[in-house]
């Protein structure tokens, strides 16, 4: 059986087992069933439902949390067909969220400022690790043999725990002493410092029970779901084997995007889960299975960052698997696996980088881990994907000390800012010959108060909308919109007031050093998620072409062409996604078609004429002309993935 690393394709089932009249697990869960899945849709690893949120039991533990109705041993028929079979299996277990647990252990369960309890939720300086969660990971270790936990419900589940204990510890750690005054709000002493402490607890937490897992069964491999990922855009600090994550079921394709990127900065084993449906939103249906294409397509911009992927149906309601839709997973399977050569564990060509601040969200953030604020980032990374560039996400961890390894930085919109540490190496990077592209009001005054010599005007714009435009003459709009001015700025984006009066700079070009720096004073990441314009596109690749060279360049493509470069065993390889469809739009659950992208032309910088440009997974040799350095090829049409490698 694949160890995580070795796994580009799985099945996660689960159904957060909780009591109910006449329920009874593994009712109707069947042998063959099981064998079906692993012989027909050959997954390296299933992931099926073990203890979920509501922190019962689906199988007949000795760990006092067994749901009260089993027909047999459900785990234990997995596992041998698994085994059988030759896939790995995995379980699914709540983590920091159970309500079972937290109601019969309100002393472990976490304290609200106001002192109740925050129900579900388990203290990380209480007993849950060591009377339930390790125990019963050691179960499912050495009793049954599984292979590994996908573990829910954790960081994004934790939360700043009051409890007395927890304020004790904080006082003798930071040598301090509140005066029975909590940290509570903003502006209160020790504010910032508490939630720190809260958040390195979680931190220990996951240290603690990995490290105790691993000292009997060094096998079992353990991820903490969404740690260490854009919940966390931090060094990983535990000894977890792989991360993972399972990304937003409304507006997937463009989390997935951004989500991926964060998790392949961190250099280690990781995937990530689609939903098989989406959920219900509002007025609109949830449940609804999304079709084949669509979870192509999601997968799609998994593989082609380096990930392995994963997808989520849910399991019936006694534990036994939908397998009405789970075979209609085949072609996914397939559609995986031809790619899989081509991109799985591909590391990413340096090109773009977009900084995703682990100290801005940090203070920006209403939790200790949640996304307060993501959707700026998430929508600056499907702009820089829709406008053709090759980019990445980096916290600060991954970029200090590496700034100069990527061509062009780019600074979303900041809530709080950046350490000043941050700025002043950010600043050395231009300096020393590299381009920085800042966007949104409040990162460029950051930046104009550290010094660069630009000025953003300091007119109220809340809530205003300003015309924008390239040419004077094709419009779009921006919301929030400042004017930049500065001395030998080359002005590339212009504003105005009035749609035939647009002679305002907006997006200018900055020398600096030997480097050059982009200003767009406008919050246009979060404003192409909101509602996106095709100007906003036009704006980003007109300053990007101003700030660096990408190696790989859409010359042409009719159709929304995402591109990422991976090298992978010595090879470039070129990938194409097709970024067409709804995905962002509430008006569509699912759909079975997406527009293909045609007429591609791209150019490749290379050395010399490669020896062969190989279009893949079809092994279609594509005729290419090369001149001035670059290699210009020409692809039909993108359906969903396609890959260009590189023969060198």
């Amino acid at each position: 059986m694949k160890r995580r690393k070795d796994s580009a394709f799985g099945l996660h089932f689960d159904f957060h087992a909780s009591p109910a009249p006449g329920k009874v697990v593994g009712k109707t869960l069947k042998e063959e069933d099981i064998r079906e899945i692993c012989r027909t849709i050959r997954p390296d690893f299933v992931q099926i439902d073990c203890k979920g949120h509501p922190g019962w039991a689906s199988y007949p533990t000795k760990c006092g949390n067994a749901m009260p109705e089993i027909l047999g041993d459900p785990l234990a028929l997995w596992r041998k067909v698994t085994r059988e079979e030759g896939v790995a299996l995995y379980m699914h277990y709540s983590g920091v969220m159970d309500y079972k647990y937290s109601g019969e252990h309100p002393e472990d369960t976490a304290v609200r400022a106001d002192g109740t309890l925050a129900n579900g939720i388990a203290r990380m300086l209480g007993g849950y690790a060591d009377n339930l969660l390790i125990p019963q990971l050691k179960e499912l270790a050495g009793v049954y043999g599984v292979d590994g936990v996908w573990v829910d419900g954790e960081c994004w589940a934790t939360c700043v725990d009051f409890h007395p204990d927890n304020i004790a510890a904080f006082e003798k750690e930071y040598n301090v002493s509140l005066e029975g005054k909590l940290p509570a709000n903003p502006g209160d002493p020790y504010y910032e410092e508490y939630r720190e402490f809260c958040r390195d607890l979680f931190r220990r937490y996951v240290r603690y029970y990995t490290d105790a897992v691993h000292a009997e069964y060094p096998d079992f491999q353990i991820a903490s779901n969404w740690a260490y990922s854009d919940h966390m855009p931090e060094a990983v600090s535990a000894n977890v084997d792989f991360l993972s994550g399972d990304f937003n079921p409304w507006n997937s394709f463009n989390v997935a995007r951004y989500a991926g990127r964060a998790l392949a900065q961190q250099n280690h084993t990781w995937d990530l889960m689609a939903w098989n449906f989406r959920a219900q939103n509002t007025n609109k249906p949830g449940g609804v299975p999304k079709h084949p294409v669509q979870i192509m397509q999601e997968a799609a911009t998994v593989l082609a960052v380096g990930g392995g992927f994963q997808n989520y149906i849910t399991q019936y309601p006694d534990g036994a698997p939908r397998m009405e839709q789970i075979r209609r997973m085949k072609p996914v399977a397939d559609f995986v696996r031809a790619r899989e050569p081509f991109c799985f564990r591909g590391k990413a060509v340096h090109e773009a980088v977009i900084l995703l601040s682990q100290f801005d969200r940090s203070h920006e953030a209403t939790g200790l881990f949640n996304r307060t604020g993501y959707d700026r980032v998430v929508g600056l990374t499907s702009l820089f994907c829709d406008a053709g560039q090759s980019v990445e996400i980096a916290g600060e961890h991954t970029l200090r000390g590496h700034c100069a390894d990527y061509k062009l930085i780019v600074l979303p919109e900041l809530a709080v800012g950046l350490d000043p540490d941050m700025i002043e190496e950010l600043l050395e990077y231009v300096k020393n010959g590299g381009s920085l592209l800042l966007t949104g009001p409040n990162t460029c005054r950051i930046f104009q108060k550290a010094g660069l010599p630009f000025t953003v005007d300091a007119d109220d714009r809340s809530g205003q909308w300003r015309w924008v435009s390239l040419d004077h003459e094709e419009v779009g709009m921006l919301r929030d919109a400042h004017t930049v001015t500065a001395e030998n700025a080359e002005t590339v984006v212009w504003y105005g007031d009035a749609e035939r009066d647009t002679t305002l700079p907006g997006g200018v070009i900055v020398p600096y050093g030997n480097g050059r720096i982009g200003v767009l004073a406008a919050d246009i990441g979060t404003q192409y998620g909101d509602c996106t314009q095709f100007l906003h596109r036009y704006a980003v690749r007109a300053m990007c072409q101003k700030l660096y060279s990408p190696a790989v360049v859409i010359e042409q493509a009719r159709g929304m062409l995402e591109l990422t470069e991976l090298r992978k065993n010595g090879r470039l390889y070129i990938q194409l996604i097709n970024a067409n469809g709804n995905h962002a739009s509430m008006a569509s659950a699912t759909e079975d078609f997406l527009p293909p992208v045609v007429d591609i032309t791209l150019s490749i910088a290379l050395d010399r004429a490669p020896q062969a440009l190989i279009l893949q997974p079809s092994g279609k040799t594509l005729p290419f002309e090369y001149r001035d350095g670059r290699a210009y090829v020409s692809v039909d049409r993108v359906d969903i993935h396609d890959i260009v490698e590189v023969a060198e």
